[in-house]
């Protein structure tokens, strides 16, 4: 069975998934606006859980998430939480430049929906220059309305879409707020790996949460890290990886090379999804571009815009210089998951089988 929000809430370290698909919409349609692919969304989903993900994040900034509408993002809730995914865990993204009212509709619609997680981000309506008190006390309304609802809560730093970061002591703040003992988890998608994630693993006040790295080629240091940083030598460190969505195969294979504590195995895999992520990667301190792995994927163009040849073929030439041929076989096994897209043929040669 899956996990409930009361198991997450009542031990997060030991119950929350050690990793989470930041997931992409698939999409149809044409510019200037494409529409959410539903059928092709709960496809996808149903083949990331059946390939063994944890758990998938909806509305995230991987897949455009924070230039949906409020309408956009309840149909997606929706269209995700009817596909047939079995123990894999839904978690919900909320953007707090929403407003109140149209949050807690999502909350509520969360909560029908059963998804035990919520997370929720600095909102873009703050200045780049807003304290961690200013920040915490935006958040801190969404923080009790969804622990009205009974939901288990993670926090999420990521500069790239909010224009500046959740702090340590921002988060620590709202754990003393009204729902703070709901918080599970803190999501840290940033470049400066000693400024955010170390932070979050030291802060004493939060030892009892767990710290997902999301900024993926921090991810071999932060599983390294993880149990040193827990008073039972338990594992904190967990991810969330919209490079996950692409690479599903592969980040199952670092999680399991972690648990065996074979660390040369971890570094060594990572350099093959580094390599990926730098080839959609424009400026080397912004986030990359996944949507035009997910075009690969046959799960569409970006909802505003549209994906180059020369965007797609940086990320094969990437996949196709990979010096561990057991590295490119399981990336482009992931970005053959749908067995479909518009690169299926090019993807199974990669993976080393044979047409004939």
């Amino acid at each position: 069975m899956a996990l409930s929000s009361a198991e997450l809430i009542n031990d997060p370290i030991g119950c929350y998934p050690q990793a989470t698909v930041a997931c992409f919409d698939p999409t149809r349609g044409e510019l200037p606006r494409r529409q959410l692919d539903e059928a092709r969304t709960q496809a996808f989903l149903e083949r990331l859980a059946a390939a063994g993900a944890p758990a998938a994040l909806i509305a995230s900034s991987t897949g455009q998430g924070h230039l949906r509408t409020v309408d956009e993002l309840a149909a997606w809730f929706r269209c995700a939480a009817e596909a047939s995914t079995g123990d894999m865990l839904l978690m919900g993204l909320l953007r707090p430049e929403d407003g109140i009212d149209a949050n807690e509709r999502l909350l509520d619609l969360l909560a029908d929906l059963q998804y035990p997680v919520v997370f929720v981000r600095p909102g873009t309506d703050l200045t780049g220059q807003a304290s961690d008190e200013q920040v915490s006390d935006s958040l801190a309304p969404i923080i009790a309305a969804a622990a009205d609802r009974g939901l288990a809560i993670g926090l999420y730093s990521i500069s790239d879409v909010s224009g500046l970061p959740l702090s340590a002591e921002s988060a620590a703040k709202l754990l003393g707020c009204d729902g703070g003992e709901h918080i599970v988890a803190v999501k840290v998608t940033e470049t400066d790996y000693e400024a955010s994630t170390a932070r979050f693993l030291a802060h004493p006040a939060l030892s009892r949460l767990k710290i997902v790295q999301g900024w993926d080629p921090h991810l071999s240091r932060a599983l390294r890290d993880g149990p040193r940083f827990d008073a039972e030598g338990r594992q904190r460190a967990g991810i969330t990886s919209g490079l996950m969505s692409l690479a599903v195969y592969q980040y199952l294979h670092i999680l399991d090379a972690a648990a065996r504590q074979d660390w040369d195995e971890v570094a060594a895999a990572q350099q093959s999804t580094d390599a990926i992520f730098r080839s959609m990667q424009d400026d080397p301190k912004h986030f990359a571009d996944l949507q035009r792995a997910k075009f690969i994927m046959g799960l569409g163009h970006p909802l505003a815009g549209q994906i180059s040849d020369e965007h797609v073929e940086r990320v094969f030439e990437a996949l196709e210089h990979l010096p561990r041929n057991t590295d490119r076989q399981r990336i482009a096994r992931s970005l053959d998951l749908m067995g479909d897209g518009p690169f299926h043929d090019r993807l199974r040669i990669l993976q080393g089988i044979d047409e004939a």
